[in-house]
């Protein structure tokens, strides 16, 4: 059974074409938001008139002046240039519709849609990367689109997605989702979207998909400040914590572009590969509760994804920027290593 398959050179040359009119797409969007973003508009002021800027999501204002040709120019620049970027943006828009269908006829059109989606809302709002990162089985969307291979449908099977919440970093938030924080943020995506009564770190919508939210060990802080939580609403999350998660913030961050299963490209950010390889060796290891049937799978995860890190993307486990990492965690390299080489000479 290969669990582990390489894309083939027309498959690998349309997500590389794809991903770069993504990223063509994202800077354009970024460009619209900080140049262009929100209103520009003259308004009454008592008997005069003022050049005002109201920035999208923001309750500030700017002031350009009272109306005089000058004001008058800057607001027939912007009007311009918002409209410049708005072509622009649906122009690339198009484009990735246009070709999801290929992508998808290809087989590349991996991630689950509502998973996408809700990853896609994260990102939206800018907390994926900074705040929130991706954890669990859908991280191995990233490290298979990034290696060009395709694992095995039964190892990303999954009908959850695990976020993890770095509290250092600090969130703004916008129009409704500034009340409700997480839970306001998936609700956009899914209105059946709702807290479980009994796991107050878990989302889940009516066809039972859920959203876990996580946060690093840290008895003493949780002692003193309680658990995470993304806003002070009654029913957002209240992030949990794993031993296993306790190091993941000190692990190097992993970026990749994936598709959904229509073909459209969705941005993840995880953690290293390396890294996500040895907490699943370090749980099998270690974490006596863990339920049998998932330390099976735990393992075969850990063994596929170090043969992706060191095989695919030649990645090293001596790298340093792996040394946030606890020696506990490190140590289990050498098998890791091991399995994967041994793997790479089978027929």
């Amino acid at each position: 059974m290969f669990e582990i398959s390489q894309l083939d050179g027309d498959s690998i040359r349309d997500a590389i074409d794809a991903r770069d009119r993504y990223d063509l797409l994202r800077s354009a969007q970024a460009d619209g938001r900080h140049s262009y973003g929100g209103s520009m508009k003259f308004e009454s002021r008592g008997d005069a008139e003022y050049l005002i800027r109201r920035p999208h999501g923001s309750s500030t204002r700017k002031s350009y002046g009272r109306r005089s040709p000058e004001t008058e120019q800057t607001l027939e620049h912007f009007v311009a240039g918002k409209a410049r970027v708005e072509e622009r943006v649906a122009g690339l828009r198009k484009q990735l519709e246009d070709r999801a269908p290929v992508l998808r006829a290809r087989g590349l059109g991996r991630v689950p849609l509502l998973t996408a989606r809700v990853i896609r809302k994260l990102d939206d709002l800018g907390w994926l990367g900074t705040s929130l990162i991706v954890l669990g089985t859908n991280a191995l969307y990233a490290f298979e689109a990034q290696a060009a291979v395709r694992i095995d449908a039964s190892m990303v099977a999954t009908g959850d997605v695990d976020i993890l919440f770095d509290a250092r970093r600090r969130l703004v938030m916008t129009g409704e989702v500034s009340e409700k924080g997480l839970i306001g943020a998936l609700q956009t995506v899914d209105r059946s979207f709702e807290r479980a009564k009994s796991k107050t770190y878990t989302a889940a919508n009516k066809e039972g998909y859920m959203v876990d939210l996580l946060e690093p060990q840290d008895h003493d802080r949780i002692m003193r400040e309680g658990h995470r939580r993304l806003s002070d609403h009654p029913e957002d999350l209240i992030a949990t914590t794993t031993h296993s998660s306790k190091w993941l913030l000190n692990a190097p961050k992993f970026t990749a572009t994936a598709f959904d299963e229509r073909g459209l490209p969705v941005r993840i950010v995880t953690i290293d590969p390396r890294a996500y390889a040895l907490q699943k060796q370090w749980i099998v290891e270690n974490d006596a509760t863990r339920d049998p049937a998932k330390r099976v799978r735990d393992e075969q995860q850990a063994r596929i994804v170090a043969e992706i890190a060191t095989k695919y993307l030649r990645l090293s486990f001596d790298d340093p920027v792996l040394s946030g990492l606890p020696k506990s965690f490190r140590d289990l390299a050498d098998k890791l290593v091991r399995t994967a080489a041994t793997r790479s000479h089978e027929w």
